[in-house]
Order: C-alpha cells, then structure tokens, then sequence
C-alpha cells in the first residue's frame, strides 16, 4: 500500500523528527519531499519506499494507507563510527524528549573519546543542558576516564564482572555496542519494553555490588 501525504506527517510527528531530518534520512531533496507532503506530485514508488524505510527507521509503523503508530518491537543496526554517531543523537533526541533514567554498564570513555573527537564533547554539551533525566554508567575498576561527571554518576565494577560489550538503556531501549572490530563498532538498538526492563533489573544488582568512584557525579 502506498503512504498518503497525511500519513507520512503525522509519522514525521510521532517520530519527533523533521522534515529536513527526514529528507537527509531518506536521501531525498527537501523540495522533493516538500511536494510530496503538499500533494503537488505522486512520488515515485521507489522515493516513497525510502520515506517508508526511514521513517520505520526511527521506530514508526504504518497501518495501511490510513495510520501510524509506535512499532511494539523494532531492532535498528547501526554500523561504523557514523552509526556512533547517529547512536548518540537518538539518545540525547529520545531524553531531551521524553526525560528518565539513563544507565550504562561495560562503557569506555576512552574508546568513544579517542573513536569521536569532538563529536563526543558535542554529545556532552548537549546532555549538560538537559534537565530531564538522571544518568548512571558502571566502569572497569580504577577507571578515571569519567568524561561525563558532571551529569552521569559513575561505580566501578570488579574486573571479573566487568564486559568490554557496553549496554545503554534509554526509555524503553535497549541498545548493545559491539567494538570487538575497533574502528567498525556495530550498534544493536532494540525497542521493547521488557527487554529494556530486564536489562534494568540485571544493572540495579550489578550496581548495587559496584563501589563508588573517586570522582564523578553524586546522587
């Protein structure tokens, strides 16, 4: 079934995107898309999949030619240092929207300061201006990279305990990095409620076993 005009806006609105985000995504030009939404042209069926594709992307799933609403599960890979990238801006999107708790287990600073430059001072730039939420990360014992200190409270785990596979958890995401190949990380974001709750529950025990670092935001 072809997406109507108002279908793909109310997606653009679900989605908490933009147009210029959503024409960038799809890889199709701004006054192309701004035709299509204005009923000006029928689009091509192949430049109305690509509008499909990255609006599914973002976690939308389309009812016939009629709805839109949240997918129940939706996976998205990423892949690369791009895919690190486009990681962290749904993050700070997905907070600065909804707020919450934030938690992170098996993360090195180091790898993502030394893998993103700048880009990683620009994530915590932006999560610094935020209000909304409350984050907790869980280290490798003695770790003093602690980057993000002044809004994320650091424990260090025990070696034994502790996995190089960082997971983050956001809402109701799940999202594992696998930096196995350093300079290819692939990025497995995983929207479920109850997955996103299990993974929960397993952090709040290794926290609960961890030790407060020297340094880093406290509660």
């Amino acid at each position: 079934m072809r997406l109507s005009a108002r279908q793909i806006s109310a997606a653009i609105a679900l989605a908490g995107t933009t147009q210029d985000e959503l024409s960038s995504l799809a890889g199709i030009a701004r006054p192309t898309l701004n035709r299509i939404l204005n009923e000006d042209v029928v689009a091509k069926d192949d430049t109305m999949h690509k509008i499909r594709q990255a609006l599914e992307s973002r976690g939308v799933e389309f009812i016939g030619n009629i709805g839109v609403q949240w997918a129940q599960h939706h996976v998205r890979t990423l892949a690369g240092i791009e895919g690190l990238k486009l990681f962290f801006d749904d993050v700070h999107d997905d907070i600065k929207r909804e707020g919450g708790d934030v938690i992170i287990c098996g993360f090195s600073e180091r790898y993502f300061e030394d893998k993103l430059g700048d880009f990683i001072d620009f994530q915590r730039s932006r999560m610094l201006s935020l209000d909304n939420f409350k984050m907790r990360c869980l280290v490798k014992d003695n770790d003093e990279a602690l980057g993000a200190s002044d809004y994320c409270e650091y424990r260090w785990q025990d070696d034994e305990q502790f996995s190089n596979v960082p997971f983050y958890i956001y809402g109701n995401k799940l999202a594992i990095i696998a930096t196995s190949a350093p300079e290819n990380p692939l990025i497995l974001i995983i929207r479920n409620s109850s997955i996103a709750a299990a993974y929960r529950k397993q952090f709040e025990a290794m926290w609960q076993l961890s030790k407060p670092s020297r340094s880093g935001r406290k509660p």
